[in-house]
């Protein structure tokens, strides 16, 4: 006898390799860029006796010699600093505010030292860490907060 149905054949799954390959690529390509990302520059900061090691996630600002400022490695003008800070130290519910890494050259002047404290603290900046190096530290500047 002559048989009309036909086998059932089970569905295919689809082939996953190709994907994680995908995946793990995407991966280390993330974590080799995080690497690159962390933005610094080097200062000749004042000495200080009083100064300590200071660890911990901050908000980093700084002031070269020649007034500009600098946030996070972007330079910003004072009006767009206050805003940055407007934004960074409203915490979340249940959380502190960020600390703020503030770096001022050592020759940079009173006035543009004063006039970047004042809106740092006018925008709610009350977790202010003034960064400063050890006597004993090198000549330059990497010393800590």
């Amino acid at each position: 006898m002559i048989e009309f149905t036909r086998p059932v054949r089970e569905p295919a799954l689809p082939d996953m390799t190709p994907l994680l390959d995908v995946v793990f690529i995407l991966l280390i390509f993330f974590v080799i860029g995080a690497a690159f990302a962390v933005h610094g520059m080097d200062l000749d900061l004042p000495e200080s006796r009083a100064s300590r090691a200071y660890a911990g996630k901050t908000m980093e600002i700084v002031l070269n010699d020649d007034g500009g400022l600098f946030c996070d490695g972007r330079s910003v003008t004072v009006d767009e600093l206050a805003i940055m800070l407007g934004h960074a130290v409203e915490p979340a519910p249940g959380q502190t505010p960020p600390q703020i890494l503030f770096k001022a050259a050592s020759k940079a002047s009173v006035g543009d030292f004063m006039r970047a404290v004042d809106t740092i603290r006018s925008n709610g900046g009350r977790r202010l860490v003034i960064a400063t190096r050890a006597p004993d530290a090198d000549a330059a500047g990497s010393g800590a907060p």
